[in-house]
């Protein structure tokens, strides 16, 4: 019983939420947003430009190497991020490295130019970028990886900035390793979230030098359950457009959960372990979600999935997604279906926005896909792709 919220309990949460909601739509309306984004949003406007043309992207899927593609970004005003890269690391590396400093130095950017009202909204898209670089650190040292070879593969666009990613990497035992994650804003409250028994908030033993493998990996299951789990609160209360990007992280929640049921189910793991790597937030219920889990296999979880996808365009994407797994049992089909219908859905929704965050947000969006277009093609050219193949993989909403 003691446990139990009173009914006038439920009824004040109630009432707050209700009151919360109807602030942020009464500061919505009462804003100037011309005043208040219109310089931001003349920034974000002049950036577009920078943001490589379909004409440009079809030039990079026609030229043969990485190597070639490398050449082609200097000369599109990425020679800046392929700076002081070893001549002797392979052009796709190069090309990877290059295009994720391209994105965070945006990145952040925007974020120094982006009002104060909007920063948090921004911040929770750009979070899963905190949960990349924590788990890329913390792999890396259960595979003893090198810093090298490590710090290349992060990319500091979120709220954890290089100084604190270096201090991470460079720690030398788990008692550093928690206090470098805790110096972080996002860190601190990432620590703070995990159970009572987990190893971050037991005192060590003397004799323990390092976290062990069993612990990096509960630590890093742990970063996308949080992620999620705050994500939609640190977009903020700030009106039409906050509501807008909690949608899209709904989104990609949901896609996540579902192509992470597709690969348990093809590895034949039971239901009850599928649900306990499922992350919160998405519009799938709980009852949904476990309805996949419990599904026979990835055809049924398809059948399933269909509800997520509004447009005809997507529904048909999925159905000929499905056709080409027959094929040849390629789940990256049905990822690239997700990933263009967010696309398409983040695009529609933000475009509408003008003279407010949803513009910055939008161009921040395009910039992403930029980023990961230009990875899929150099990867794609690496392993000797033709054109067509390597097209089919992009996300060209713009």
């Amino acid at each position: 019983m003691a446990n139990k919220i009173p009914k006038n309990g439920l009824k004040a949460a109630a009432a707050y939420a209700y009151v919360r909601k109807a602030a942020s739509w009464l500061q919505d309306k009462l804003s100037y947003k011309p005043l208040l984004f219109g310089y931001s949003n003349a920034r974000v406007h002049a950036m577009r430009s920078s943001i490589l043309s379909r004409r440009q992207v079809d030039d990079l899927l026609g030229v043969r190497t990485a190597a070639a593609v490398e050449e082609y970004l200097n000369r599109c005003g990425f020679s800046e991020d392929f700076s002081n890269l070893p001549a002797s690391m392979p052009s796709e590396e190069r090309v990877e490295i290059a295009t994720g400093r391209n994105f965070a130095r945006v990145a952040q950017k925007i974020i120094s130019f982006t009002p104060s009202a909007g920063r948090g909204a921004l911040l929770s898209m750009l979070g899963k970028y905190d949960v990349h670089n924590l788990r890329t650190l913390l792999m890396a040292r259960k595979l003893s990886k090198g810093k090298e070879e490590t710090r290349r593969l992060l990319i500091p666009a979120g709220s954890i900035g290089s100084l604190q990613l270096e201090r991470i990497l460079s720690a030398k035992d788990e008692t550093e390793i928690y206090s470098a994650i805790g110096a972080s804003e996002f860190g601190s409250k990432f620590l703070f979230s995990l159970p009572a028994h987990h190893a971050a908030k037991r005192k060590k033993g003397k004799g323990q030098q390092d976290i062990s493998g069993e612990s990096l990996d509960a630590l890093c299951n742990e970063l996308d359950f949080y992620y999620y789990r705050t994500a939609f609160a640190a977009a903020g209360y700030g009106g039409r457009d906050a509501d807008l990007i909690r949608g899209l992280l709904r989104s990609e929640a949901d896609a996540k959960n579902i192509m992470s049921i597709m690969r348990l189910k093809r590895e034949g793991v039971e239901k009850r372990e599928i649900a306990k790597c499922l992350v919160d937030g998405g519009r799938f219920t709980k009852e949904q979600l476990s309805e996949m889990a419990g599904a026979k296999g990835v055809e049924e979880v398809v059948k399933l999935a269909t509800s997520f996808f509004i447009s005809q365009t997507g529904k048909g994407e999925f159905a000929a997604a499905e056709q080409k797994y027959h094929t040849d049992g390629q789940l990256s089909h049905f990822e690239v279906v997700f990933q263009n219908s967010i696309a398409r859905r983040s695009l529609h929704a933000l475009r509408r926005s003008s003279m407010s965050l949803g513009a910055i947000a939008g161009f921040l969006f395009l910039k992403e896909e930029e980023m990961k277009n230009i990875r899929k093609i150099v990867r794609g050219k690496s392993f000797g792709l033709p054109a067509e193949r390597i097209s089919e993989m992009l996300v060209l909403i713009g």
